[in-house]
């Protein structure tokens, strides 16, 4: 079972703020120098784990998260989680491992361990207030222990396999999760969305957006071949999609069943 966990859409400038947009209300002419993206994490329930890869913003609505919402629909409470995946730790992505209440820190989901690359912490926490990053939560993380690190490429446990992509961030990583013989492939933010696949892309905002270009036709091909179900992060559209090439070396993408 994957299940997108739809956060909502926001717009987000040079500040790094992100702020809800709703377009039968706002508009991208009164937020210049902005882009709109969609927040999507992911739940993937496994024969014996329950997973959320990229927990999003951690936003509140009128009192709850959206988040801990979104897994209740699908049957589950954020308590069951045992598994939280971190691509990278810039705020969209990782602002959901936690939040505060009444002056305290509290994980979102407590009963989780929660994976990243250990030198992704390390730089993060020796970059002076970035406003990429929520700096108080990671720290929280860096001395929780449910945070278990990782070191460069390997796998979880049968079926979840992380590898160092780069690009984005310099340790950046995907993840791929086999379930019941079905492939999907996360690919964070060098793979966050579909229309990246059809166009030469190389984002200014990547730390290397040459190698994040190659990154994305490297994991396309490989879903090719694999049959598998690449998962977008940053579209609410087409959160996930069965990929094809067609004889002239392009690819096709077709929204998966998720």
């Amino acid at each position: 079972m994957v299940v997108p966990l739809y956060e909502g859409r926001f717009t987000v400038d040079i500040s790094k703020k992100f702020i809800p947009f709703d377009a039968s209300i706002d508009s991208m002419k009164d937020r210049p120098a902005s882009l709109l993206v969609d927040i999507v994490p992911f739940l993937v329930k496994t024969r014996d784990e329950l997973i959320v890869i990229d927990p999003g913003l951690g936003q509140q609505n009128n009192g709850s998260f959206p988040i801990h919402q979104n897994i209740k629909s699908a049957g589950h409470s954020h308590e069951e989680v045992s598994m939280v995946l971190l691509s990278h730790l810039h705020k969209d992505h990782a602002g959901g491992i936690g939040y505060y209440e009444d002056n305290f820190f509290k994980l979102m989901f407590p009963n989780a361990k929660y994976y990243c690359q250990q030198k992704e912490m390390e730089q993060v926490i020796s970059t002076a207030d970035s406003p990429s990053y929520e700096e108080g939560k990671l720290r929280f993380l860096k001395d929780s222990i449910n945070l278990q690190y990782l070191n460069g490429d390997g796998m979880l446990k049968h079926g979840i396999s992380y590898e160092i992509s780069g690009g984005h961030t310099q340790y950046h990583q995907v993840f791929t999760i086999v379930i019941d013989g079905q492939s999907f492939f996360f690919g964070g933010d060098v793979l966050p969305q579909p229309k990246q696949l059809l166009m030469k892309y190389v984002a200014k905002y990547d730390f290397d957006g040459n190698a994040a270009a190659a990154r994305r036709i490297e994991y396309g091909k490989r879903t090719v071949a694999n049959g598998g179900i690449c998962l977008f992060f940053h579209s609410y559209e087409m959160p996930g999609a069965k990929i094809q090439m067609d004889k002239a070396g392009k690819f096709q993408l077709e929204r998966a069943l998720l």
